[in-house]
């Protein structure tokens, strides 16, 4: 990533993505700016301000502090601004109290855009990114205070850095610091705001033994140091927030949601149906299609999903968590259809389904997000 920061140029390609990510911000502000404030946002606000004890299923460290934020920054804002700026902080609108749920969603678009276009090229990266602006469900987890879209923002930053870190296993050891502190990161962030996510640590894992194999000890060493950051980074979340991880959190219940939670993908409209089936029909009758690119984010998206499932006691919109695998999953092979000679088929059959997906989209925020709980 630090190496990325250097290579990053503003392009074309940098501005198209930009306009499409001010699209997903203009959705985000008018869904967090028009609805009221839930019972359950305001237990995570009490909960990070240190009002009240957090319940069981609601013990998440990191959620808790970045939903205080905002009061605790109009709090100093009050007492340094002029009164006429304090008064009209008093009481923030809903859309500032949402603000940084916003800014990890807008975060996550852009490292899902920047993961698919070093993958699958340019137009991989503009599908994948043109999904996520218009997915409903990942506008109402970015719009709203919970854990949903620290954990998809936090679990996509964990597997691609350890698929990165893994391809470099074979440099001197020297340079692999950078890489242990930014994979060890997005550990410590993922597991303080759902613990069970240290599951998935084993996954990344997995991957990397997969694309280093001759390098196993390396892996192993690398995600061990990682992790050791990761646990001071939950340290001090549960330092700052008075809490502990919850022991429910650790207690898996295998339930039938397991297999009515596989259909995903549902939870977002029939437009991503169609094109995740045709996507997957492709996968599996084209061998082109079938490389580790495409497999790691389809296997991830439905391990996520399931690994989430298995904790019932927490209170996670588990469906939506595995959707921004599915976005790179879907890019990636509509990037490799791009450059065959159904490319103008392909085009539009893209085109159409982002159409109705954008209209679907809207209707969606309102009628089942913005309309039932209006300011």
């Amino acid at each position: 990533m630090l190496q990325a920061a250097k290579e990053f140029r503003i392009g074309r390609p940098q501005i198209f993505a930009g306009l499409m990510l001010l699209a997903f911000l203009a959705q985000c502000l008018w869904a967090a700016g028009t609805r009221k404030l839930s019972e359950l946002e305001q237990v995570y606000i009490a909960c990070g301000l240190g009002h009240v004890k957090p319940e069981p299923g609601t013990t998440s460290a990191m959620t808790a502090w970045v939903a205080a934020l905002p009061l605790r920054a109009t709090r100093m804002v009050r007492a340094l601004a002029p009164d006429v700026w304090a008064a009209a902080l008093t009481v923030p609108r809903p859309w500032m109290v949402r603000l940084p749920f916003v800014v990890f969603g807008l975060w996550l678009g852009g490292a899902l855009w920047w993961v698919a276009r070093r993958l699958y090229g340019d137009s991989g990266g503009y599908v994948a990114l043109g999904l996520y602006c218009s997915s409903p469900a990942t506008v109402m987890i970015s719009s709203n205070i919970g854990p949903e879209i620290i954990v998809a923002w936090s679990v996509f930053g964990l597997i691609y850095t350890a698929i990165g870190v893994a391809h470099t296993l074979y440099a001197p050891p020297r340079k692999w610091l950078p890489r242990i502190v930014i994979l060890g990161l997005s550990i410590g962030f993922a597991v303080s705001t759902a613990l069970w996510s240290a599951v998935i640590v084993l996954l990344a894992l997995a991957f990397m033994i997969y694309l280093a194999p001759q390098r196993r000890g390396s892996a192993l060493l690398v995600v061990l140091s990682a992790t050791l950051v990761g646990l001071a980074v939950l340290g001090f979340f549960s330092w700052t927030q008075a809490t502990a991880p919850s022991a429910a959190w650790l207690n898996p219940k295998p339930t039938i949601d397991l297999l009515a939670n596989l259909k995903f993908v549902f939870v977002d409209d029939y437009a991503l149906v169609a094109m995740f089936i045709a996507a997957l029909t492709v996968y599996g009758s084209w061998t082109r299609a079938r490389y580790f690119g495409n497999t790691a984010p389809l296997l991830t998206a439905f391990l996520v999903v399931l690994v989430f499932t298995l904790v019932p006691a927490l209170r996670l919109w588990r469906e939506a968590l595995g959707l921004s695998f599915v976005f790179v999953f879907i890019g990636g092979v509509a990037a490799d259809l791009l450059e065959t000679a159904f490319h103008r088929m392909v085009s539009l059959f893209l085109i159409a389904g982002f159409l109705l997906r954008i209209v679907l989209g809207i209707r969606t925020l309102w009628l089942y997000w913005v309309a039932p709980n209006p300011l």
